[in-house]
Order: C-alpha cells, then structure tokens, then sequence
C-alpha cells in the first residue's frame, strides 16, 4: 500500500457548456491566433528518470541534472523528498523509486496512457497562441511531463510547467484508491486526463497572477480567482466551464440559478470585506460544497461570484485590456468599476 500525504494545495488545481452565464462571455470576439508562432517544447522527465542505469545511478542521475537542470531540484526537493545534500543519500533515494515495484506499475500505467502526448502538446500550444496573442512579451515555458507521487498536479518555476501524469489517471484508477489519507469524491473527480490541459494553463497562470497577500479580503481573493477564469476563458475558448470552474455542469447550473440568493448572502451576512483566515477559506477555497449553503452548491463558491465580477467588469469597461485585467493590483478598483449587480 502507498502512503502518501497530499498536500491540501491539492484542490485547487482543477477543469456541458454553459456559454450564457450572466452577462456575457469573455470569450467573444475571440481572435485568430493562426498566424502567431509556438514552438513548444516538451520534456518526458518520467521516462528519462525510469530508464536510468540502475547498476550505475550515480551516472544516470548526473545526466538528469545535466539535462533538467533546475527543474531537476525542483523534483528533487519540493515535488518529492528524494533530493539530499548528500549525493551518495540521493543516488539511494532516486535508485529506491525507479526500482519500488509500485511506483514502476504507475510509470508503466501513465506510460500506457500518456505515452503518446501529441494530443495535449497540441491544445496547449493552441492556448499559448492565445496567451502569445495577449500577451506578446511574456516567456512561453518548457513542458515538463513527471510522476510526482500524487503530489501536484501542476508544478512551476519561471520557465518550465510541469504536469503530473500520475494525477490524471481518471477517477477510478486503482491506485488513488490505496492513498492515505483517502482522496475525497470532489478531488477524484477532476482527476482526469480532461482536465489535464486546463489545471496546466491555470497552474501557469496562477503562479504570475494568483495574490499571494494574507491580509486579502474575501473580495479580493474572489477577484483573484475570476480574473484567472476569464483569463482561462480567453486561452481555452473551446474548453466547458465546468472543467475550468472545476465545478460539475450541475453545480454551474446551480450557481446561474441562484446567484442573486449567493450575492444576498454574502451583502446580507457583511462577508465581502472580512480578512479573518477561516471566512476567506470557508468561501474561496475548494471542497466538496460550501458551508452554509445547499448540498447543490459547489465548494469554492466565492470564485463564482469573482467570476461574475471581472466579466461586469470587461463589459463596463471595454477598453481594458486582459494584460490591463491581469496587472492591475487594485482588485477594490475592478470591484468598484464593475457595477456588479447580478439579475433577479
């Protein structure tokens, strides 16, 4: 059995359309993006890592060093503990994964299935056309494909995104089921290679955009979350909300229907402008459904609102632009300009 702490950053990397909610789409008049050249690259970290040398670790390890560089330490030290200062300890650590008969029988799994990674090459270097097409002058990272244990889904640094295969398995595979502590149903579910492309483009995007402020009133963290959204809306024009919400099409059908009653709450119990830690993350923060709310309701719910907000926003002022959106640190200014007032 595998026992593996997932760390509770897990959820938020999520992915029917609903293309109609409130006001109107971020994705209209969406551009051509025919013309605007990416030559994306794409690394397999898994298979260069599982075909070492295991009579000569020492060897293989150097070259993965040589090769990946700092996405190498970055594996190493923060997506799993195999790194060491030590480089006798790490040889031992790296030679006791590739060789742990568990972990080999999820490489082969994730090979079986993403083996051939043409398919999400393809849409992700159509959503960096979009993200070249806004923004020009910003970098287009390197892909990296790893196993990272069922640890993240998504890791980043400035140049590289790296996807973890071994979180999109699909919801039944048999290993999510030996995981300790369990993995809730609302997790399980976004565990799917359909979610792949969009948690990466989010990943990306959350790792330049996402406020990182500890003193954040649940507006603001609500304007953090839906910008991303439009943002994602822009770059996956073709994707369905609810693998970019995260939420099931039932629950967005849920939040259209209901989203006057949402705001009410939020206005009625004076939550918009609370800093105090455990209101942010009762309402803008993932789970199964929202405290206080009906069991129809997805978790997060506050990300619904700040969806909403940003499109009132777009729509109120048609001049700014999505780099604008996406570096204005004022999020009060966007609310104060949104004129947000959701229909009866």
């Amino acid at each position: 059995m595998i026992r593996i702490n997932i760390p509770l950053r897990l959820a938020q990397w999520t992915l029917v359309l609903y293309s109609a909610l409130l006001i109107t789409s971020c994705t209209s008049d969406k551009p051509s993006v025919t013309n605007i050249n990416v030559d994306l690259k794409v690394q397999r970290f898994e298979q260069d890592l599982f075909s070492m040398d295991t009579l000569h670790p020492d060897q293989s390890i150097e070259k993965l060093q040589a090769k990946y560089s700092d996405f190498f330490n970055l594996f190493a030290f923060q997506v799993t503990t195999l790194g060491s200062r030590d480089s006798v300890i790490m040889n031992d650590h790296f030679l006791n994964f590739v060789t742990d008969t568990n972990f080999r029988a999820i490489y082969k799994d994730c090979n079986e299935r993403f083996g051939n990674f043409d398919k999400y090459k393809n849409e992700l270097t159509e959503a960096f056309r979009y993200y070249k097409f806004y923004f020009p002058d910003k970098t287009i990272p390197q892909i990296v494909t790893l196993i990272s244990a069922f640890s993240y889904p998504v890791v980043c640094d400035s140049t590289t995104l790296g996807i973890s295969l071994d979180m999109y398995m699909g919801s039944s595979y048999k290993y999510y089921n030996t995981l300790e502590p369990a993995l809730p149903n609302y997790i399980r579910s976004k565990m799917d290679p359909a979610y792949l492309v969009s948690d990466a483009m989010k990943g990306w995007l959350m790792s330049d955009y996402e406020l990182d402020a500890p003193d954040a009133k649940v507006v603001d963290r609500m304007i953090s979350q839906g910008r991303i959204l439009c943002l994602l809306e822009k770059l996956l024009p073709e994707t369905p909300d609810s693998i970019r919400t995260g939420y099931s099409s039932e629950q967005l059908n849920w939040c259209k229907e209901n989203e006057k009653k949402i705001w009410t709450f939020f206005i009625d119990n004076k939550l918009l402008f609370s800093t105090d830690p455990n209101i942010v993350s009762k309402y803008v923060s993932e789970g199964p459904t929202t405290n206080g709310f009906p069991k129809e309701a997805p978790g997060n719910i506050g990300q619904y609102l700040g969806w909403q907000i940003v499109k009132s926003y777009l729509h109120n002022n048609k001049d700014v632009t999505m780099e604008q959106l996406m570096m204005e640190e004022k999020a009060d200014r966007i609310f104060s300009l949104s004129k947000y007032k959701p229909k009866k």
